[in-house]
């Protein structure tokens, strides 16, 4: 109740005062009820997962949809003003949304823009109608306290709760023993609408799935100390499945497919930027890998294509080939949208494809960019293309850099923190993580970048050319580690297309065969 009327000084007016309280009595009042009912609330088209403790809740919005009231999750970002929110839903056919807000909205933006939703407003309240189920932004004032809402279509088919090969979380708080589960082949852990696992995943074998609506929360270990080395750690997995779930407050790098082979990862919402380090997706010496149809929030790196190869592992390291990120929304808060072959070692990074990428926020520093091609000792790398890519240009930013070096980068010592006895909250430690330590260089032909084509590459927003930033850094080696074959067609900052005399377009003498297109 303290907390109630805290929120209540916030509020000048009185009428409006009034109705705010009221407004969260019933809240409580409902939350109450619905812990002890039923695990979600389903109205014919519309799902809704059952309220957790209020300790989970955000106190920053109220949404209904179609009348329904549905939860609100708060959550930490170490940026802007330390918190925003998220909420999740089922539903088919077209619905009505109504959030409100404690915000004022005379400045409210729903991100994409191109999904065009400009909600009505009526003093702290929005509503509009959503026809398909997509995942939004929706922001009263800018980057502060924002809502990510994520929508689904209804679950088509059911995992059996009680099959041998199924791991089952239903609504409610889970902690499973040590912070950890461990998956092998053959099995598929399921988090039901409504569910909250406080862990770590690890995964190893065949015909693994990761699915349900829940979260799967890391909230409770502090950075690079949790119970394994990454938030879901797979290793040496074919045919892995991860898709529908909540990703929150990861400890350290996310989803890492280390040596694995055909990876789906669909439909899989990061609410992340909790601490550093906490790339969305990096595949390391791994093949085959779709990710697609994603929402991520994160402090790193979005998707950050990797190989962890450490002495004695020279033989048996494995390339990282066929990658296809598509139709996602990336929201960055401190380093770059996709960084390809940093902090790594492997014999060859090959074929990688981004299309159809909305990035709504990126931050406003001088040494990241939206794309960074950086593969180091003897890495080669070639075939690329990046297409169709959407940036919000609220502020300006840089857009390519492609930088081969002799050097490795990014390796470190491997320390492993130390357990401590906590059971509960955070801070808890379980065995630690390596990170990613100290890597080998592969003998091979490179370092050198080959065979890169940049399409449709666009942004819209405050930022117009002229400004600050916007540089695009072509810079290879030697004359046997060049930059060779890249393509920009219709490539442009701020509204400036990016051709042979584009201001800030910097290359040197190891780069060879560049076609501007689109003039």
């Amino acid at each position: 109740m303290q907390t109630l009327f805290m929120d209540c000084l916030m509020i000048n007016d009185i009428r409006s005062m009034h109705t705010y309280i009221i407004s969260r009595l019933k809240r409580v009042i409902l939350v109450g009820l619905l812990l002890e009912l039923i695990p979600s609330v389903v109205n014919g088209k519309v799902v809704i997962p059952a309220f957790p403790s209020e300790q989970y809740l955000s106190l920053d919005y109220e949404i209904e949809v179609d009348g329904l009231s549905v939860p609100v999750y708060k959550a930490q970002t170490q940026h802007h003003d330390k918190k925003y929110s998220f909420a999740y839903f089922d539903f088919s056919g077209s619905v009505t949304i109504k959030i409100k807000s404690r915000f004022s909205l005379d400045k409210l933006v729903v991100l994409p823009d191109g999904y065009g939703i400009r909600p009505s407003v009526s003093g702290r309240e929005a509503a509009f109608r959503l026809e398909n189920p997509c995942d939004i932004s929706f922001e009263p004032d800018g980057c502060n306290s924002p809502l990510l809402l994520f929508t689904n279509s209804p679950e088509v088919s059911s995992v059996p709760e009680h099959s041998p090969d199924v791991i089952y979380f239903g609504p409610g708080i889970h902690n499973p023993q040590d912070g950890l589960i461990r998956l092998t082949s053959n099995q598929t852990l399921y988090l039901a609408s409504g569910a909250i696992v406080n862990a770590g995943v690890e995964a190893t074998g065949d015909n693994i799935t990761i699915c349900g609506r829940g979260i799967l929360d890391g909230s409770d270990w502090d950075h690079n100390a949790g119970p394994t080395d990454f938030m879901i750690n797979a290793k040496s997995c074919n045919n892995l499945v991860i898709k529908d779930i909540i990703v929150k407050g990861s400890y350290y790098w996310t989803i890492v497919p280390q040596n694995c082979d055909r990876v789906l990862i669909d439909h899989v919402r990061l609410v992340g930027s909790r601490v550093g380090n906490d790339d969305g997706v990096d595949p390391c010496n791994s093949s085959n890998v779709m990710i697609r149809n994603c929402f991520f929030r994160t402090d790193d790196d979005a998707i950050s294509p990797k190989g962890i190869t450490r002495a004695g592992g020279e033989r048996s390291s494995k390339i990282t080939e066929n990658i296809v990120v598509e139709n996602c929304v990336f929201w960055i808060d401190f380093a770059n949208v996709i960084r390809i072959a940093t902090e790594s070692s492997c014999p060859m990074m090959a074929n990688f494809t981004a299309r159809n990428i909305d990035v709504i926020h990126f931050p406003d520093r001088d040494r990241v960019q939206i794309f960074w091609l950086h593969p180091t000792g003897e890495m080669p790398m070639e075939n690329l293309t990046f297409e169709h890519i959407r940036i919000h240009a609220e502020k300006p930013y840089h857009l390519i850099k492609i930088s081969p070096s002799t050097t490795l980068v990014g390796t470190r010592p491997i320390i492993q923190p130390t357990p401590n006895n906590k059971t509960i909250g955070p801070g808890r430690r379980g065995m630690g993580s390596r990170g990613y330590g100290e890597f080998v260089v592969i003998p091979s032909t490179g370092p050198y970048v080959h065979n890169v084509v940049f399409r449709d590459i666009t942004s819209y927003g405050c930022v117009q050319g002229g400004n600050e930033r916007g540089a695009v850094i072509i810079q290879g080696v030697d004359s046997q580690h060049d930059v060779s074959g890249i393509v920009l067609d219709h490539v442009e900052y701020g509204g400036t297309l990016v051709d042979d005399r584009y201001p800030m377009l910097r290359m040197n003498e190891h780069v060879h065969h560049v076609r501007f297109l689109g003039q």
